[in-house]
């Protein structure tokens, strides 16, 4: 319930300005005072756990709600076609029941093996969602639900592997140059490994970074 109150009132600019406060404050509290390798490594992992945890909350909470207030329709493919990050679109028309005319497009959980399959012209059954006037292939949708399972798995795989690294990585300290900002992995005998002050790949790397930063500071 407080769950969905919070992400229900949560808009994009709220959004990046908590996860920045909670960035800063893993950085200012835990990662300036603590410089084990497997802390961070921990860290990075637990991050990633949260932000696939969010991110399935959020899918499941509209897959919910499209299953149990969609009313089902058999509509006819207008169109199809690949749109923006190589996302599968497809266009249909319908009569919905109270006799308005439906006319639109989704790329919601459409494969590429499922959009090759569609035929202009042809009947598919969709759901529709009235609150919202959003379509969903009805196929896809019941296919993404069923598959879901290995999202879940890959979310409880950071979980699992951020304590793994942890106790592998914990006695590795990371040491970071104020000047220059390079950083250096020490073993517990004081050998460096990892020294990215002798890494010329590196060092061009993140001049490029800081040109690219002040490009765009500039552009601006």
């Amino acid at each position: 319930m407080l769950l969905n109150l919070f992400f229900e009132n949560m808009n994009s600019t709220l959004e990046l300005v908590l996860i920045g406060a909670f960035i800063f404050s893993l950085y200012w509290f835990i990662m300036r005072k603590y410089n084990s390798l497997g802390l961070r490594m921990f860290i990075m992992c637990g991050l990633l756990f949260v932000a696939t945890c969010v991110w399935l909350y959020q899918d499941e909470k509209q897959l919910t709600k499209t299953l149990s207030t969609g009313e089902v329709y058999t509509a006819t493919i207008v169109s199809k076609a690949t749109v923006g990050n190589n996302d599968h679109e497809v266009s249909v028309a319908f009569v919905a029941n109270d006799g308005k005319k439906i006319r639109s497009s989704t790329t919601e959980y459409v494969s590429q093996e499922e959009w090759d399959r569609f035929e202009t012209g042809k009947a598919i059954p969709v759901i529709y969602v009235p609150s919202t006037n959003k379509i969903f292939v009805q196929e896809s949708t019941m296919r993404f639900k069923a598959e879901k399972i290995y999202l879940y798995y890959f979310s409880g795989f950071w979980l699992v592997l951020g304590p793994v690294l942890y106790f592998w990585l914990r006695k590795l300290k990371v040491k970071v140059d104020e000047t220059t900002g390079d950083e250096w992995v020490e073993r517990e005998d004081g050998s460096v490994i990892l020294d990215e002050r002798k890494s010329r790949t590196s060092r061009a790397l993140k001049r490029a970074n800081i040109l690219s930063k002040l490009a765009q500071a500039v552009s601006r």
